[in-house]
């Protein structure tokens, strides 16, 4: 007759409640965190892996670290990074973001990218006139430190 046993479902609110926040909080921080570069342009194919999930991008979508940018064999892709520094993959190209930070206040700088395999040009923004010694590019043949301005890496 609509009379409840008193602490019959008395755990149902703060489980519920505490499911809310866990959900909220883990939302809160992926928003955290702030893309560290933007697809500026792309033709043919071309994927992001971020996550352990693949999609296909369109010009103008955010990059995080740890992001994974796949050029197919049709595929090219212009990145721009929040200093300046930019990157332009040809086809058939596998390039990750490892790190990248850009704080001069702080003066943290970190620039790390592992080009698999294909090829990219490389053209430094900021970091190449207040942290040039900060870019690293690694290959599975080598370690790249760069203190230049402009350079290109082929992978075969």
């Amino acid at each position: 007759m609509g009379l409840k046993k008193k602490g019959s479902g008395s755990f149902r609110f703060p489980l519920c409640a505490w499911a809310l926040f866990a959900s909220l909080a883990a939302d809160a921080a992926a928003m955290a965190q702030e893309a560290v570069a933007r697809l500026k342009t792309v033709s043919g194919e071309v994927h992001v892996s971020r996550d352990n999930k693949i999609a296909r991008v369109l010009a103008g979508a955010p990059l995080f670290s740890g992001d994974i940018v796949i050029t197919e064999g049709d595929g090219s892709a212009g990145i721009t990074f929040t200093d300046g520094s930019r990157v332009s993959m040809g086809p058939d190209s596998e390039l990750r973001i490892d790190r990248y930070r850009f704080a001069p206040i702080q003066q943290d700088y970190a620039f790390d990218l592992y080009l698999r395999k294909g090829s990219a040009a490389f053209s430094t923004g900021k970091f190449g006139k207040l942290a040039p010694g900060a870019v690293q590019i690694n290959t599975p043949q080598a370690a790249v430190g760069i203190r230049g301005t402009k350079f290109l890496i082929k992978v075969e």
